[in-house]
């Protein structure tokens, strides 16, 4: 993830809504961007699809798109 604001919390969620992982992103010298392992919450690989994500700022701005992992 990209252009992130200094703090975050990135929630990503499958097609179906379930929410698949939470991310928080605090800029520690990292800039702007913040990584994802492709792995749920539990651990586990997810799948190759489409995805939503809810990026949201501590004072409430938010913004809301989709993604798709691809082999």
């Amino acid at each position: 993830f990209i252009n992130l604001p200094a703090e975050a919390m990135i929630h990503i969620y499958d097609i179906r809504g379930r929410l698949i992982k939470t991310l928080e992103h605090r800029d520690l010298g990292s800039g702007s961007m913040e990584a994802w392992d492709l792995l749920s919450e539990d651990g586990l690989s997810v799948a190759f699809g489409v995805y939503i994500f809810h990026v949201e700022t501590p004072s409430g701005n938010e913004k809301i798109g989709k993604f798709a992992l691809i082999k």
